[in-house]
């Protein structure tokens, strides 16, 4: 298999946060116990000498969050959660990356002493000069919370300056900590959150991979 890079290890070596922080590489080289740290992933075909998943963000998407689509290689999904989250939610995802099943992640297995961090690898191709893109993670929250409400994080990931019909690579990176609202209320209730993207102008997305980086 030939991927670009020269391993499974070398993939979330190369995404991870920062070699020197407490999200350093010894979490994917397995150096940690599996009881403390973690991580999720999701690779499209683009890393086994595929193409990355197209979505086409059409007029009528524009300043719409969108959930986004990604194929997930048959060789591509690499769950190394913590051991009381496989415990907990055997699967820890719900939908299959396709329109209209979105893929989200589920916390179950965490406790407010939990935090994490996002990341998407993706591009952009806008059909317009001057786009901006937005990423964001929308939560939902478990049972018996005042606000119910879903909530989201979010940041501006492209500002588009060298116009249209060029490809702008992202890797967009959202961390946050476990609240109350979203960690383990009760066997099969927690928190749990999917990815969207917002643009000023219509184009295309490719979505290459995935990756919850968590610390319990």
């Amino acid at each position: 298999m030939s991927v670009g890079i020269n391993s499974q290890y070398d993939f979330f070596k190369k995404v991870n946060l920062d070699e020197e922080g407490n999200l350093g590489v010894s979490i994917v080289g397995g150096d940690t116990s599996a009881s403390v740290q973690g991580y999720y992933g999701l690779l499209s075909p683009f890393y086994f000498d595929g193409v990355a998943t197209e979505k086409e963000l059409a007029l009528a998407d524009i300043d719409t969050w969108c959930d986004v689509e990604i194929t997930i290689d048959s060789q591509g999904t690499f769950d190394k959660r913590p051991t009381s989250m496989v415990e907990a939610q055997p699967t820890g995802i719900t939908g299959d990356g396709s329109t209209g099943s979105p893929i989200v992640f589920d916390l179950e297995g965490l406790t407010t002493d939990s935090f994490c961090s996002f990341r998407a690898s993706m591009s952009f191709d806008p059909d317009e000069d001057e786009g901006q893109l937005e990423t964001r993670l929308l939560f939902t929250r478990h049972s018996g919370t005042t606000p119910s409400t879903d909530f989201s994080i979010e940041e501006v990931s492209l500002n588009m300056q060298n116009g249209a019909d060029l490809d702008y690579p992202t890797e967009p990176n959202l961390t946050f900590f476990v609240g109350d609202t979203i960690d383990t209320n009760a066997a099969g209730d927690a928190g749990s959150f999917k990815f969207q993207v917002k643009s000023t102008v219509p184009g295309t997305i490719s979505m290459r991979a995935l990756t919850l980086y968590i610390n319990k």
